[in-house]
Formats: structure tokens, C-alpha cells, sequence
């Protein structure tokens, strides 16, 4: 799903029909238009939001801590959720701080972690395609819109129904069955 997709859902959603037909157009420049340029800042920051919130796909590296501590530097792209630390296959118990990640002892881990996403121009491509249905993007940037212009009440509804989304996909993660085991 490309920015300008949600973007243009995000349109839909405001009922802002000007800038919903500048991003239709394909023969008009729409990255100069103000009111575009603002909510693809919009989008960006939900992109960076749905990313906390797990909607995207986690990198793994294979990282050496010396002193205790995995630098963060290490870890490209930079990290904004460290999902789990593994030494030999193990999960072990880690810290974040200032200076990385904290473990109990020197050596290899495999690090799983939520990269930050990139700052994404119009036309590009998102990770969100797999993990994250597209109206939970449009109903974020579309909070994120309005906040930014002020509509305090209007961003209220749509982070209710971001929030629905968001739970829908929590449970549907937590929700699975064991295989069966036939005797």
C-alpha cells in the first residue's frame, strides 16, 4: 500500500474532496500543495505509530555484546521495539537503556526488533500491506489530520475507530489453536 492509497483513503474519510482529487490526479503535482503535503506528514507519523504497535514486520541481527551491553548502533535500520534476545536458540532475559541493550553475558544473540520506519514520499511503498488493514492506516492519518488542523473532536472519532482495528488485529493474533493430536 503506497502513501498516496492512504492518503487518498484519508481524504475520503475527512470528506476533503480538493485534496482527495489532487492525489487522483495524475498529471497534477500534488507534493505542492499545502494541504497534501501536511497529510502525508499525517501519514508518515501513523506509519511510525502503527510500527509501535506491531503492525509491522520485525527484522532480526545477529549482534556481539560486549561489557553486557548490545550497542543500538548495531541494529540497522535503528530499532524502535526490541521483540526478543536469543543466545543459541534461547530466549534470555534483556534491559533497554541508554547505551542498548542490556544481557547477562558477552558474546552472539540474535536480536528481534521493530525497525524504525523510513520518511516516505507520496508515491511509496509501504510496509503495511501485510499486517495492517488499510482502513486502521487511513483512520490514523486521518486523527493525525485532524489534530493538525485543529478538529480535536473529529480526531476523537477516528482514534476510536483506529482503536477498533487495532483490538480486531490483537485478537486475531492471540487468537489460535493448538494443532490436534489424534491417539
Amino acid at each position: 500500500m503506497t502513501v498516496r492509497e492512504i492518503a487518498r483513503s484519508s481524504a475520503s474519510l475527512l470528506q476533503a474532496d480538493d485534496i482527495e482529487e489532487l492525489l487522483a490526479a495524475e498529471d497534477v503535482n500534488a507534493e505542492d500543495d499545502a494541504d497534501v503535503k501536511a497529510l502525508v506528514r499525517c501519514v508518515n507519523l501513523a506509519v511510525s505509530e502503527l510500527a509501535g504497535n506491531g503492525f509491522l514486520r520485525d527484522a532480526s541481527a545477529t549482534a556481539e555484546a560486549a561489557d553486557g551491553v548490545i550497542p543500538f548502533a548495531v541494529l540497522s535500520p535503528a530499532p524502535i521495539k526490541i521483540t526478543a534476545v536469543r543466545k543459541n536458540g534461547v530466549c534470555v532475559n534483556f534491559a533497554v537503556d541508554g547505551r542498548g541493550i542490556a544481557v547477562y553475558a558477552d558474546g552472539t544473540y540474535e536480536v528481534r526488533y521493530t525497525p524504525a520506519p523510513p520518511e516516505y514520499g507520496l508515491d511509496d511503498e509501504t510496509e503495511l500491506a501485510e499486517f495492517c488493514p488499510s482502513d486502521a492506516a487511513a483512520c490514523l492519518a486521518a486523527r493525525n489530520y485532524c489534530l493538525v488542523t485543529g478538529r480535536t473532536d473529529d480526531a476523537s472519532v477516528w482514534d476510536q475507530m483506529y482503536e477498533r482495528h487495532a483490538e480486531l488485529f490483537r485478537l486475531t493474533r492471540r487468537a489460535s489453536l493448538p494443532t490436534r493430536k489424534w491417539k
